[in-house]
């Protein structure tokens, strides 16, 4: 019986101990936005946007990103519908805080760009 337990035990803590709590949907649509922000779905932009998404979810839970999130979308929106999410407090909070965390990104994460080498020439030789 002790041996069935922990069994389980061990089937069980690995799922949760690791597992981000942002969807893997979430983290793409952000890296996408911002690649296309960026100017592009190009490598430069990949290595950007995947940091600013590290950084965002180390510093951000994902209810605190996605009510920023859907708070950002929607405050825009004319009428009582517009007024529930313009007056919602938490919203406001997590729209304010997600706003600092992507300036933080953005200071730790900078827009890569591809440098080519300097080719060196060959001295000449003089005789």
């Amino acid at each position: 019986m002790k041996k069935r337990i922990i069994l389980l035990a061990m089937l069980i803590m690995p799922m949760s101990v690791n597992a981000s709590d942002y969807p893997t949907e979430a983290i793409v649509r952000n890296v996408i936005d911002c690649m296309t922000e960026l100017g592009g779905l190009n490598d430069p932009n990949l290595y950007t946007c995947t940091c600013r998404a590290d950084y965002t979810m180390s510093h951000m839970t994902f209810a605190e990103y996605d009510d920023a999130t859907f708070f950002d979308r929607n405050k825009q929106m004319a009428g009582k519908r517009g007024a529930m999410v313009r007056d919602n407090e938490r919203g406001k909070a997590h729209s304010e805080m997600y706003e600092k965390v992507l300036s933080e990104a953005e200071k730790n994460c900078p827009v890569v760009k591809h440098i080519e080498p300097v080719k060196n020439k060959a001295p000449e030789k003089t005789e």
